[in-house]
């Protein structure tokens, strides 16, 4: 149906400032933005939809998810048997079918907590590519995703033996690569170091995994293919391997030094930002999130790290972004909204900033700008409604009323929450 979003209050997010136009009419035909106008009676064949007194912002992009997961804490996926028993069971008709369950379900949490559009970056099996599928053909109701299937990195790198998938010699890794074009992905994700889970050292997490050469190589091919490159990267030096050799976003970051903001300019590369994934490792009792003392330490690192490499980025002018780590422990399917408040409370941004930040700096990083990441005539309707202003508080973000994904209403967004998880969160804000 064609409808009109009537009588709201508007923060489009085409500015950092915070820029609220009240008294909104936004009319959407067939999926798309057709009028952003002064409220007034509803033009003939519009269906009007009373939003008196809502806030609409455009929907949130998070730019940094695993589907597979809930957040619940768990040591299931830092390696070891239990880990590679999962992979066993995901492998077999059954657990195809409860993977594909379980994606969806992650996917439809996004939705239901404000967030149109989902860039995936690493999951098991393809399940992402075929949740993706699915919903562009409207046989499942889901947000925009942006898919990468497994993620691409060496013997003994992150995500081996769950989500990724690797190779040593620069000819086996361009087949990767190939290998994922011919599965549809959308992009490539590579992980050039390790993380807080499979680090060896205390002090020391992020240690690099492929080296310069072994990551020129992958980006080379995907360039060639037309993909862009992102890489869990969580150290400066990996960032500085990166960077070299030629990846789009560093996820995650670490702090810059000079020659790395130069290497971010020359290839015109982001910083993606998660907060989310670190700041409960290091900040809540380790008898909740069951870690020990070395895990909680390093956790510590890569928050303070994430933190400063984001800073870093802001101050040089290179173009920062937000996501989750959705499917961590204590990072949930439906908390975008707390990446956001962190990066202000964290990095130091204004509201209004971090949430043009979730959503069109989010957009053009993910190369969509032109497709979403704002409210304006032309654009795809993705749209949250809430019932108080975000910009005069953040956390306003947890409940949307009213969730507008390419058209598609989603009135009465609920989630399933994991109540531990909440109560422990909500005590870093």
């Amino acid at each position: 149906m064609d409808y009109v979003l009537s009588n709201c209050n508007l923060f489009d997010g085409t500015s950092t400032e915070a820029n609220l136009r009240e008294g909104v009419d936004i009319y959407v035909k067939d999926g798309v933005i057709s009028a952003v106008v002064d409220h007034g009676d509803a033009e003939p064949g519009y269906q009007r939809i009373d939003c008196t007194g809502k806030y609409a912002m455009p929907g949130l992009i998070n730019l940094h998810v695993h589907l597979f997961g809930t957040g619940k804490p768990s040591k299931t996926l830092s390696g070891g048997g239990s880990a590679q028993t999962l992979i066993k069971i995901t492998k077999t008709a059954l657990g195809a079918k409860v993977l594909d369950s379980m994606v969806k379900s992650g996917a439809q949490a996004q939705l239901a907590s404000g967030v149109t559009t989902v860039r995936a970056v690493g999951d098991f099996h393809w399940s992402d590519v075929r949740l993706r599928d699915r919903i562009n053909a409207g046989i499942v109701r889901g947000p925009r995703l942006l898919v990468s299937g497994p993620a691409i990195t060496v013997p003994g790198g992150h995500g081996d033996g769950t989500f990724a998938v690797t190779a040593t010699d620069l000819d086996d890794l361009r087949a990767l690569v190939r290998s994922h074009k011919e599965h549809g992905v959308d992009f490539i994700k590579i992980c050039v170091t390790g993380g807080v889970m499979d680090a060896k050292v205390k002090g020391e997490p992020g240690e690099l995994k492929m080296s310069l050469e072994q990551t020129a190589a992958v980006c080379d091919e995907a360039h060639e293919l037309g993909f862009y490159v992102a890489s869990h990267t969580e150290s400066t030096e990996g960032v500085r391997v990166a960077l070299g050799g030629g990846v789009d976003t560093v996820e995650h970051g670490a702090p810059a030094t000079s020659e790395i903001t130069e290497l971010y300019k020359k290839a015109g590369a982001a910083d993606i930002c998660t907060i989310s994934p670190a700041i409960p490792l290091c900040k809540l009792d380790p008898s909740v999130t069951l870690m020990n003392e070395f895990t909680q330490f390093n956790a510590n690192v890569v928050f303070e790290g994430i933190v400063q490499g984001a800073r870093d980025a802001l101050d040089a002018g290179v173009p920062v972004g937000l996501g989750t780590d959705s499917s961590c422990p204590f990072v949930t399917q439906y908390d975008m909204w707390r990446e956001v408040c962190y990066f202000a409370k964290y990095v130091g941004v204004s509201p209004a900033y971090a949430v043009h930040t979730a959503t069109l700096l989010n957009a053009r990083i993910a190369g969509i700008e032109e497709e979403t990441g704002s409210i304006e005539a032309g654009k795809c309707a993705d749209i949250s409604l809430y019932d108080a202003n975000p910009l005069d508080d953040l956390a306003v973000l947890r409940a949307p009323s009213m969730v507008v994904a390419r058209g598609l209403l989603l009135e009465h967004p609920t989630v399933k929450r994991i109540s531990l998880v909440d109560a422990e969160l909500d005590k870093l804000l």
